[in-house]
């Protein structure tokens, strides 16, 4: 069996033009922070947040890379301040979110203002975004797929809610999973005092397949790590699952507890294990 790559399962917004919070930002935890330079700035504020984000971008880079991955959200691919944002930060990018991808060639269009490859993370937003779902996964930069849940729901008429946005979540699940990626980046919650609606949120998009969640405050960590994280008696499971699986020279077996081993349920431990580090 091959291994799985760890998988970042908590996604921190960070205003891109409050510079002071990107340190605190990395050591809060998080699996990835999110560098904003969409929604999250005001419009007479981006050009001050694109220094700051690539000031910070360059002083990282003369470091050995350690901590959370460090992404960008650039705004919207064919705007005038998304092109303003890649030509600024074009010599640093190594991992962009994308926001509102309704096409393959938004991505194209992007690598093709970029002197070299980046990883990316388009954000669906949009019912044409959702239908084009499937090709967009399967661009060759594309790293993963996140929702845009509150601009989708404004879109499709649609209830911010676990039954209003099953399709929707779903769908981004079996594009994912058909091109050979991992499971989807959840919307926001909005509600930062809603601790109990945040778990529920997060839960509703993993019990769907979904393997991360995106955060708009270090609060919200501890309960969508309740939701993300491996419990227990999940790890405990899957050791027992691979040490009865190699114990039996990979053939079907059982495990002293009584679980029944084949190859799919070995590389399902396996990759609960590998995904979570």
């Amino acid at each position: 069996m091959s291994a799985t790559s760890p998988v970042a399962r908590t996604l921190l917004f960070v205003p891109g033009d409050r510079p002071a919070l990107f340190a605190k930002a990395l050591t809060s935890g998080v699996d990835a922070i999110v560098l904003d330079l969409e929604d999250a700035v005001a419009f007479d504020a981006k050009p001050a947040a694109r220094d700051a984000v690539g000031e910070f971008l360059r002083s990282r880079s003369r470091e050995i890379p350690t901590g959370p991955q460090v992404w960008v959200r650039v705004n919207a691919v064919g705007s005038d301040e998304g092109f303003r944002d890649v030509a600024a930060l074009a010599d640093v990018l190594t991992h962009v979110r994308v926001p509102k991808v309704e096409t393959p060639d938004q991505i194209d269009a992007l690598a093709g203002e970029l002197p070299h490859l980046v990883a990316t993370l388009p954000a669906i937003e949009s019912a044409a975004g959702l239908l084009a779902a499937p090709q967009i996964a399967r661009h060759p930069l594309v790293t993963r797929l996140g929702l845009g849940g509150v601009d989708l729901c404004r879109d499709l008429g649609c209830a911010d809610t676990a039954l209003g946005l099953a399709l929707p979540r779903a769908t981004l699940v079996v594009a994912s999973r058909a091109a050979g990626l991992p499971g989807p980046v959840n919307s926001v919650w909005t509600r930062l005092d809603d601790a109990d609606g945040l778990v529920a949120h997060a839960q509703a998009a993993k019990d769907l397949g979904f393997a991360g969640q995106s955060l708009l405050s270090p609060r919200q960590l501890s309960p969508v790590r309740s939701v993300f994280g491996v419990s227990e008696d999940e790890r405990a499971w899957a050791t027992e699952v691979l040490a009865a699986f190699t114990a039996a020279g990979e053939a079907a077996t059982r495990t002293p507890s009584g679980h029944f081993v084949d190859l799919p349920v070995a590389q399902r431990a396996q990759r609960l294990l590998a995904e979570v580090g």
